[in-house]
């Protein structure tokens, strides 16, 4: 007679009678986790702006957001398990920081590809790997659960760094820099703290300590990366013009946004005694604002429409933000925000514009896009008016006095690279005729 299954289906009886990590070593383990995985974090948080690649801005920004989300799940875990809890917001082994140090000092981006993806990355799944096997399926299945979950998305990140690690052609100096780090990686114990290191640590590179570079960088693919001028929120407010020329400046308006989650590193990684869910919450905005420059890259690879060469994708907002100190950058982030909720300029009327053209694939970046925005709205009211001690109002209006007192800081860049009017060339390369926007304000910036 065939019973059912025991243990609902988690384990066998022989499986579940197997001990696995005391509640102890679980949270050693934890400790050492959510440390890296916080210093994983900070990494993405400095190098995303600085880093010409647009692909690694991208991947950083994601998985900023991941790892601030396997900290809090890991937090939590150790808060069921330990009562009090043990602090979590500082090291759990100096060594693992020393490990960091060097990592930090990469000079490249095939350094800093090599070091997250070729070392460290793939040790920590193989942790998490050896953590979840080890784990008492019955016993200890809130763990095996939480772990399960960040296997998912550590196995993700892994898959996309060995492609990327593979694109950037590891050299000879590249293969000491990563046996270097991996010398690093064994002193600390590996991931888990528990492996004994019986080699030689090489010098250190870290001979001074970090200071993060926020300047925001694009490589060359990006033909007008220092052209300032911004005519296409100007095109898609503009009635008179037709709605595909209008939808087309709606998808530049989200290419371009990638300015915004470099901005937003420096605010996030200067926030300081933060509750962990403001690391969540905004690296969660971060990451949707990558996103949106995602979508346009989608609408424009879809179009066969070379965005990098046509398109003046460049840092400006970013390096008006970056002249401010990270309270007043965070003021004028939550201005821009507010504003784009008005329903006849903002994201609704963005939404209308993409369903009015029969163009679905910009309906859905643009129904995302408002849903994401509304999301911001809140996360900007949770955390940053109750620092202002003034009312939304009060703090939208003075965001926008904030950025307009930024304008003249982008004068010293525009020896850099040609200001001029891109739009007409653009459409006239991708929609075939002249543009129908008559007027073009060149001094919006």
């Amino acid at each position: 007679m065939t019973t059912i299954p025991p243990l609902a289906g988690l384990a066998t009886y022989a499986e579940a009678a197997i001990p696995g990590y005391s509640v102890a070593e679980n949270v050693t383990r934890f400790l050492r986790y959510a440390w890296i995985e916080k210093r994983l974090m900070d990494v993405a948080l400095y190098w995303l702006a600085s880093t010409p690649q647009w692909e690694l801005k991208e991947a950083l920004g994601l998985h900023s957001y991941l790892d601030a989300s396997h900290v809090a799940a890991i937090r939590e875990r150790v808060g069921e398990m330990r009562s009090p809890a043990p602090r979590m917001d500082v090291t759990p082994d100096p060594k693992i920081d020393q490990f960091f140090d060097e990592l930090l000092s990469a000079e490249t981006t095939l350094e800093k590809v090599v070091g997250l993806f070729g070392v460290l990355r793939p040790a920590l799944l193989a942790a998490y790997q050896r953590h979840y096997a080890t784990a008492n399926p019955i016993i200890d299945y809130p763990t095996r659960r939480m772990i399960r979950h960040i296997l998912i998305e550590e196995e993700e990140i892994v898959a996309w760094g060995e492609r990327a690690v593979a694109a950037v052609q590891v050299d000879s100096d590249a293969a000491a820099w990563q046996a270097h780090l991996e010398a690093y990686l064994a002193h600390m114990g590996g991931i888990m703290g528990d492996e004994p290191f019986t080699g030689e640590l090489p010098p250190t590179r870290a001979s001074a300590p970090f200071a993060p570079d926020f300047f925001p960088q694009r490589d060359d693919r990006f033909a007008m990366k220092w052209n300032f001028v911004n005519p296409q929120r100007q095109v898609s407010l503009n009635e008179d013009v037709p709605i595909d020329e209008r939808i087309l400046a709606l998808m530049c308006r989200r290419v371009v946004e990638m300015d915004v989650p470099e901005y937003m590193t420096r605010i996030i990684a200067e926030a300081e005694k933060e509750p962990w869910a403001y690391y969540v919450a905004m690296t969660r905005q971060l990451w949707d604002e990558v996103r949106h420059a995602c979508m346009g890259t989608i609408y424009f690879e879809n179009r066969a429409v070379d965005w990098k060469k046509l398109i003046a994708i460049h840092p400006g907002m970013s390096i008006r933000l970056g002249a401010l100190d990270s309270a007043d950058a965070h003021n004028v982030l939550y201005a821009i925000e507010q504003n784009l909720m008005p329903a006849k300029t903002g994201k609704k009327l963005e939404y209308e514009i993409s369903v009015n053209a029969d163009d679905p694939l910009a309906a859905q970046i643009q129904d995302y896009d408002w849903a994401d925005e509304v999301l911001h709205v809140h996360i900007g009211r949770e955390w940053l008016l109750p620092k202002t001690n003034l009312s939304s109002k009060e703090a939208v209006k003075q965001g926008v006095e904030i950025r307009a007192s930024t304008l003249g800081v982008l004068a010293q860049y525009e020896q850099c690279g040609e200001q001029k009017n891109w739009w007409p060339e653009f459409v006239e390369a991708v929609l075939g005729r002249e543009t129908a926007h008559a007027e073009f304000d060149l001094t919006q910036r």
